[in-house]
C-alpha cells in the first residue's frame, strides 16, 4: 500500500535488507522526460496524429515501438509496421538531439552515493535505447553503471509494464525481488517493478499526479529527488548513530578510527572495566587512556567528573578527540557530561552494556550527573557520535536487571503504534535469548534518535512521548525507596505504563485487547507486584504532583497518553 507525505516511519525501514537497487533512468538519473515529451510531440505532429505533450509522461518506460503503437491504435486502429516504428523513432531520437543535451536529475548523484554506501548494487533498468543519453552515463555517473549492470530496450523483448526489465535487472545483480528495491518516475514504471515483486520507490519529477503512483501500489512516493536523497541520508545517519555489532571490539575500532581522533579515551565503571577488557581487548590497546570510575549511582557527581576532566588534560585530550563510554546509563550520563563540557565540547560515543542503557540511556544525547540530591540536575544535551550494541554485553547481567531495561523496549514498542514491534515482545523466551533482543533494542534505539532529531531539546512536546507510563512510574519508585525492597526503574516503569494503558483505554479509545495483551503477557509475567497497595494513593499523587515533566503552575500530572499523534514526516 503506498505512504503518503513520509508517513513511512524512517526508523523502521529496513535499507539492509535489500541488496541491489534497479534505477530507471529518464526523470531519475536524467532531468530528460521534458525533452523526450517535446521530442515526441513533435515526431507524432509532424506524422499527422493529434497529441498533447504531457501524455507522453504516462508513457515513460515503455520501449519506443510500445509508444508507437499506442499511438498508432488510437488514430488508426493498427499496430504501426517494423519499418514505420524504425522510421518514426528515427525522427524523435534526431528531435532529442537537436532540442540539446539532459542535464543530470539534481540529487541523484547524492541518491546513488547514499545507495552505494549501504552496499547496494546499482543496476540501471531503462525503456530507453537512446544511444546520446546511454553515453553520457558513463560520463556524469562512472563508475556506477558498468556495461553489466545496464538493460535497456534492446536488452528486453517486453518493455514496461511488463516485469520484464526489471526481472533482468535481478539477473544482472544476482538477487531475489525481495532483495531488489527499484526506482521509478513512471506509474508504468511502478506496475513494471511491482509486478517483477520488488519493492518499489516513486521520484514524481514530472507532472503525473501522485494519485496514479499510489493505483499502481508504489511503496514509498517521494515528491523530488532531493527530498529522496534527503530521506535516504537521514536514514543513513540514523544507522550510523544506532549500529548492531556482534563484535564490539572490531567495529569500535573502525568506527573510532573514521573519525579520526588525535586521542581515544576509554570510560568505564569498576564493574565494567574487567568485562570490557575480556570482550573488548584490541580497543583497550589503541585507547591512549583508560579512565576508571567508581561504579554506581552515588558516584555520578560533578567530584566524578572533575576526576574525568583531569585524567583528559593529562591524556592531552582537544575537542578533536574521542570519549568512548563503555557501561551502563550512569557512564553514558557522566562520560557523555564530562566529554560535552570540556573544552566546551569534546566528542564521544556510547558502548551501553546494560539493557537499560541500551534502550534509553545512551541514546537521545542527555548527559548529566546529580547534584544535591536530585537527579541529573546538571547536565547538557550533546548526542552521541554513535551507540554501538552488542548483546553478548547483556549474558553477563543479572535477570532483574534484564528486566528494568526491557520494560523501557516496551514501551518504546508501545509508543511507535506499530503492532508487529509489540507482538516481537510478547514472546514467552525471548529474553533468555540476547542475540534475538538485539534487533529489537536497535530498532528502539532508531525511533527514539527520530524523536529527539525532531524535538532534541524538548521544545516541540514530542520527546513527552519517552515519558510513557513514567508519571506514575517515578511515583512507584520514590515511594519503593522508602520501604526495604525498593523497585528497580523499570519495574516501577512497567506498572506506571499499566496505569497509563488504562487511561488511553478510558480516555482515548485505545484497543482494549492491547492492554490486556499488556497486562497478561508483560507485566503478570515478568514484573512483582507493587509494594503497596491502595493506603499509598494519596501519596502518590502528591508524588506525581511534582513531576519534573508538568508544566509550572499545572496540578494535573503530565500524563502521555496513547496513540499518541506523531508529526507527518516521522
Amino acid at each position: 500500500m503506498a505512504t503518503s507525505n513520509f508517513k513511512f516511519q524512517i526508523s523502521n525501514f529496513p535499507l539492509g535488507s535489500f541488496k541491489a537497487a534497479l534505477i530507471d533512468m529518464d526523470g531519475v538519473l536524467y532531468d530528460s522526460m521534458k525533452l523526450h515529451t517535446l521530442a515526441w510531440q513533435r515526431m507524432v505532429e509532424g506524422a499527422g496524429i493529434r497529441c498533447t505533450r504531457d501524455e507522453f509522461y504516462l508513457y515513460e518506460g515503455m520501449t519506443g515501438h510500445a509508444t508507437i503503437n499506442v499511438l498508432f491504435q488510437r488514430a488508426y486502429g493498427r499496430d504501426a509496421s517494423e519499418e514505420e516504428a524504425r522510421e518514426l523513432y528515427a525522427i524523435k531520437s534526431r528531435n532529442f538531439r537537436e532540442i540539446g543535451p539532459a542535464a543530470p536529475m539534481a540529487g541523484a548523484d547524492r541518491m546513488l552515493s547514499a545507495l552505494e554506501r549501504a552496499g547496494l548494487i546499482g543496476v540501471l533498468v531503462t525503456g530507453s535505447s537512446q544511444a546520446s543519453l546511454l553515453q553520457s552515463i558513463d560520463r556524469d555517473y562512472p563508475g556506477i553503471f558498468d556495461a553489466d549492470r545496464r538493460i535497456t530496450a534492446l536488452d528486453v523483448t517486453h518493455g514496461k509494464p511488463d516485469p520484464e526489465p526489471y526481472l533482468r535487472g535481478m539477473e544482472k545483480a544476482g538477487v531475489r525481488p525481495e532483495e531488489a528495491l527499484v526506482i521509478e518516475n513512471a506509474p508504468l514504471g511502478v506496475r513494471s517493478g511491482k509486478a517483477a515483486g520488488a519493492f518499489v520507490i516513486a521520484v514524481t519529477t514530472g507532472p503525473i499526479a501522485r494519485e496514479e503512483f499510489e493505483r499502481e501500489g508504489a511503496d514509498l512516493i517521494f515528491p523530488s529527488m532531493p527530498a529522496f536523497a534527503d530521506w535516504l541520508e537521514n536514514l543513513e545517519r540514523q544507522e550510523r548513530r544506532c549500529i548492531s555489532s556482534d563484535d564490539a571490539d572490531r567495529d569500535a575500532i573502525f568506527l573510532s578510527r573514521s573519525l579520526n581522533p588525535d586521542r581515544l579515551i576509554v570510560i568505564a565503571d569498576s564493574n565494567v572495566l574487567p568485562i570490557a577488557r575480556g570482550l573488548m581487548p584490541r580497543i583497550f590497546q589503541h585507547a591512549d587512556a583508560v579512565c576508571e570510575i567508581p561504579a554506581g549511582e552515588n558516584h555520578k557527581t560533578l567530584a566524578t567528573a572533575e576526576s574525568l576532566w583531569k585524567r583528559f588534560i593529562e591524556a592531552g585530550a582537544t575537542r578533536n578527540s574521542l570519549a568512548l563510554c563503555i557501561g551502563g546509563g550512569v557512564t553514558s550520563d557522566l562520560g557523555g557530561f564530562a566529554a560535552a563540557t570540556f573544552k566546551r565540547g569534546m566528542r564521544y560515543a556510547n558502548i551501553p552494556t546494560t539493557l537499560l542503557g541500551m534502550t534509553d540511556a545512551a541514546v537521545g544525547g542527555k548527559t548529566g550527573v546529580d547534584f544535591e540530591g536530585l537527579k541529573n540536575e546538571i547536565g547538557a544535551f550533546a548526542l552521541p557520535e554513535f551507540t554501538l550494541t552488542d548483546a553478548r554485553f547483556l549474558r553477563t547481567l543479572p535477570r532483574r536487571e534484564l528486566l528494568s531495561g526491557f520494560a523501557e523496549l516496551v514501551k518504546t514498542a508501545l509508543i511507535s503504534g506499530d503492532p508487529s514491534f509489540f507482538a516481537a515482545l510478547l514472546e514467552e523466551d525471548l529474553l533468555d535469548d540476547p542475540a534475538r533482543l538485539q534487533p529489537l533494542i536497535v530498532r528502539a534505539q532508531r525511533f527514539k534518535d527520530r524523536v529527539v532529531e525532531i524535538d532534541p531539546r524538548e521544545t516541540l512536546g514530542l520527546r513527552r512521548l519517552l515519558n510513557f507510563g513514567h508519571t506514575y512510574g517515578h511515583a512507584y519508585e520514590s515511594l519503593s525507596l522508602r520501604g526495604e525492597n525498593p523497585l528497580t526503574h523499570g519495574e516501577a516503569v512497567a506498572h506506571g505504563m499499566m496505569r497509563a494503558l488504562e487511561m488511553s483505554r478510558d480516555e482515548n479509545g485505545y484497543p482494549a485487547e492491547t492492554v490486556e495483551l499488556y497486562r497478561r503477557c508483560i507485566l503478570e509475567r515478568h514484573y512483582p507486584p507493587l509494594p503497596f497497595g491502595r493506603e499509598a494513593d494519596a501519596e502518590i499523587e502528591h508524588l506525581m504532583s511534582h513531576d519534573k515533566k508538568n508544566r509550572a503552575g499545572s496540578a494535573r500530572p503530565a500524563f502521555i497518553l496513547l496513540p499518541y499523534p506523531l508529526p507527518a514526516d516521522f
